[in-house]
């Protein structure tokens, strides 16, 4: 009965039975190796066996709810398809060389809570409708030539833990309901092109533990009552702010 049971798993294996992903999602991760030049890759895919073998591939209930390939030498654009492995939590492509736009589908993911595509070469504006991601915690963007302004309801984000957005070319101001982002521990947006007076309302969160916004055109008096933070990072240097309210925060 036993040697049976070992068969009976081996054939299935070699059916692929086990582990399935929809032809959807399966399509969509050979689009991404497609547009990428996934045969250049660091790690490549072979496409004739399962995805339960692909590099970064995790797989969960027949479900693809992770994807990091960091630094693999990704190549190329990402394909408007990623935006139909709806299951996933965690998206890193850390570290490649990938051009073009954030595709717009990516917000479909309403699951998502990790989205790291910093370290590459994208430009353009955020996607529409980022905000629809109500789930996630890591926005990770940072070393791109991304533009634009940062949404109004930005702080409908209320998981977001971490906000990293510094060397892009993004401008405008931080949108006052940034206030709302109770759960922020860190805010990274130095070496950008933001304007305006810092929202006093960061003040306001409490679990913040690293500010960093230098070299930007922020104007206006630095919120003293930003001091009242535990912050253990705060760099707002090259600014525009007004020489005594920097000074009272330096001699604090």
């Amino acid at each position: 009965m036993k040697t049976f049971t070992i068969l009976v798993f081996s054939m299935l294996l070699s059916f692929g039975a086990i582990a399935q992903i929809t032809p959807t999602e399966k399509q969509a991760l050979v689009d991404l190796y497609t547009q990428t030049n996934g045969d250049a890759w660091t790690q490549s895919w072979d496409l004739t066996k399962s995805p339960t073998s692909w590099k970064g591939v995790v797989i969960l209930n027949d479900k693809v709810i992770a994807l990091t390939l960091t630094d693999n030498n990704l190549t190329g654009t990402l394909p408007e398809s990623i935006g139909n492995l709806a299951n996933l939590k965690v998206l890193n492509l850390h570290k490649n060389n990938i051009e073009g736009t954030i595709p717009k589908s990516i917000t479909s993911i309403k699951g998502l809570k990790t989205l790291n595509i910093s370290f590459n070469k994208l430009q353009g504006t955020l996607p529409t409708n980022l905000t629809d991601l109500a789930g996630l915690e890591y926005l990770d963007l940072f070393f791109n030539n991304l533009s634009g302004t940062l949404p109004e309801n930005l702080g409908t984000l209320t998981n977001l833990r971490r906000l990293s957005l510094y060397s892009n070319n993004f401008e405008g101001e931080i949108p006052s309901s940034i206030e709302n982002l109770t759960k922020l521990r860190d805010i990274q947006i130095s070496s950008n092109n933001f304007e305006g007076e810092l929202p006093v309302g960061i003040a306001s969160l409490t679990s913040l533990k690293r500010l960093s916004i230098f070299d930007n055109n922020f104007s206006g008096d630095f919120p003293e009552v930003i001091n009242t933070l535990d912050l253990q990072e705060l760099a707002y240097q090259n600014n525009k702010f007004s020489v005594a309210s920097t000074v009272a925060i330096s001699d604090k």
